[in-house]
Parts: C-alpha cells; sequence; structure tokens
C-alpha cells in the first residue's frame, strides 16, 4: 500500500507561465493567444524600405522587361484611342492604364516563370545530388570488392607457395608419433 502512495505523488511537471506554442521573437497570436502590440501600417513599412530601394528599382529582375512592354503597349493603345478619334485626355487616359495594366501583367507572368524555372533548378539540383551519391556508393562497392578480390587472390597465392614448399610436404606425410 505504501508504493501506491508514492506512484500517486510522482513529480508532475509544472505547466508553463506563457503560451507554449510561440517561438523566439515571435508573437503570442497563433492558437488563441494575445494579438501582437502593434502591426505596421502600409505606409511605416514603406518608409522604411529606404532610398536603395526605390533607386534601384531598374536592376531588380522582370521589371526592365516589363516596362518595355507595358510601354509598348501604352503607345499602341494611346495610338489606337487617337486613330479611333478619341479626345486627347481620353487617348492619355488609355496610354496610362494600358501601360499600368500590361507591365503589371507582364512583371507577374515572369515572376510565374521565374520560380518555376527556380525550382526546375532545385529539381535538378536534387537529382544531380542522388545521382553522385548513386555514383561514389557505386564507386566505393567497387573498390571494396576489388579489395576483397584482391585479399582473396593473396590468400590463395600464399596457400600456393605454402603448398609448393617442403615443410606441407613434409607435415603431411612424415610423423614421428
Amino acid at each position: 500500500m505504501a508504493d501506491d502512495s508514492r506512484d500517486s505523488d510522482a513529480q508532475i511537471p509544472q505547466r508553463p507561465k506563457g503560451p507554449a506554442n510561440i517561438m523566439p521573437g515571435g508573437t503570442a497570436h497563433t492558437a488563441g493567444g494575445t494579438p501582437a502590440d502593434h502591426e505596421p501600417t502600409y505606409f511605416e513599412v514603406v518608409k522604411n524600405l529606404g532610398p536603395d530601394y526605390y533607386l534601384n528599382f531598374h536592376r531588380r529582375p522582370c521589371v526592365r522587361d516589363s516596362q518595355l512592354v507595358g510601354i509598348g503597349a501604352g503607345f499602341a493603345g494611346g495610338s489606337l484611342a487617337a486613330i479611333l478619334r478619341r479626345p486627347v485626355m481620353q487617348c492619355c487616359h488609355v496610354a496610362v492604364f494600358s501601360w499600368l495594366g500590361v507591365s503589371c501583367a507582364s512583371y507577374q507572368y515572369c515572376q510565374y516563370y521565374r520560380s518555376k524555372e527556380k525550382e526546375g533548378i532545385r529539381q535538378a539540383k536534387e537529382l544531380m545530388e542522388r545521382k553522385r551519391a548513386s555514383i561514389e556508393a557505386k564507386k566505393e562497392a567497387r573498390r571494396k570488392a576489388r579489395e576483397e578480390q584482391e585479399r582473396l587472390e593473396e590468400e590463395r597465392r600464399k596457400e600456393e607457395e605454402r603448398r609448393r614448399s617442403w615443410s606441407h610436404w613434409f607435415s603431411k606425410n612424415v610423423r614421428f608419433w
């Protein structure tokens, strides 16, 4: 009966004081935790990006190509509106919105295909790593087989030499007892 009381008095770990499902540096907003103190607004994020972000915009992938395509589309849209004898302001609006829409669409299209290409490169790297590991495993297996073959050949050669020697004949054929 004394053993039963010891089992029930076993130490139970204490419950954590804070939410257990947060990572260091994270917020406790997951799984019903407390909400984050301050969520940054769009304008705060834009201000924090800094001038280099905006001054080097043209150097980012896909931006140059999408802008060139958009400029062409804006010129074509504005020209088409002028050919259809629309007022000048309407032609300008058509040109600007054509440029904006086609540039955005072209940029997204380019980014989509870039992500597909990155995924393909990642898969190719994985395939090459597996292939390299397979080749290395085959080389290692051939090396071990060659070493084993050399060891067996050496043992066979030593046994052959021992049999050809006088001591082998003597131990087999001459008995003193």
